[in-house]
């Protein structure tokens, strides 16, 4: 069960998030509030695995009570949730250490994908957000966005195209134009060098089976 703490100060948004995470059976809230000055011993106390984090809280900035968590509880993910969308404000947030940096405007769907891709170890980052730092020329983040990154996780796990057509629920076409994309701007040219960068960003990757070929992978 994955623990999760919510750290809001408007109660209404904060039901809502209670009510979409509840739909997920191994997740649940352990704690909530308002107060910025509160959520540090939060954290603590239940030993949360992930913080939804809203940057504008009373009591406490936002960007240092991020740095202050992850030095004092390093084990628990940050899932920034908010309405600021200035991309020097995303660039700290993630040379801070935050997992993942949200939206407020995305919908219920999009939190739940961002909530499982940070569990998971996968950076999010709203796409919107990520073309807004690519053009502003942000080295922090690379312009990758959260379903490239989904992709390629699951080629560097050895599934081909169709499969992960399947599992993401998008057409064949789509997902080789978000490998194309990806590899592009990566620079990447094959199966070897995406399993090089996903290890070097942290994500989780599995020993291929000897029955995987790399040109199955990348058809």
């Amino acid at each position: 069960m994955k623990k999760i703490v919510l750290a809001e100060d408007h109660a209404i948004i904060r039901d809502g998030l209670k009510l979409l995470l509840k739909t997920r059976a191994n997740w649940t809230v352990v704690g909530e509030t308002g107060d910025g000055r509160m959520v540090e011993p939060l954290v603590r106390e239940t030993q949360a695995d992930l913080l939804l984090l809203d940057l504008d809280l009373p009591g406490f900035p936002g960007l240092d009570l991020a740095k202050r968590i992850k030095a004092q509880s390093p084990q628990t993910r940050i899932l920034v949730v908010t309405g600021n969308q200035n991309p020097a404000t995303v660039r700290a947030a993630v040379a801070i250490g935050v997992d993942g940096y949200m939206l407020k405007h995305e919908d219920g769907d999009e939190l739940l994908r961002a909530v499982s891709l940070v569990l998971s170890g996968i950076r999010y980052v709203s796409d919107s957000l990520a073309h807004v730092l690519a053009n502003t020329g942000g080295s922090t983040v690379p312009p990758v966005t959260a379903r490239e990154k989904e992709i390629l996780v699951l080629i560097a796990n050895g599934h081909s195209s169709k499969d992960i057509a399947i599992k993401l629920n998008l057409s064949v076409l789509t997902v080789r134009k978000h490998r194309q994309n990806l590899m592009s701007k990566l620079s990447l040219h094959n199966v070897a060098e995406v399993i090089a960068y996903a290890l070097r960003d942290g994500l989780t990757v599995l020993p291929l089976s000897d029955d995987v070929s790399a040109e199955a992978i990348l058809r």
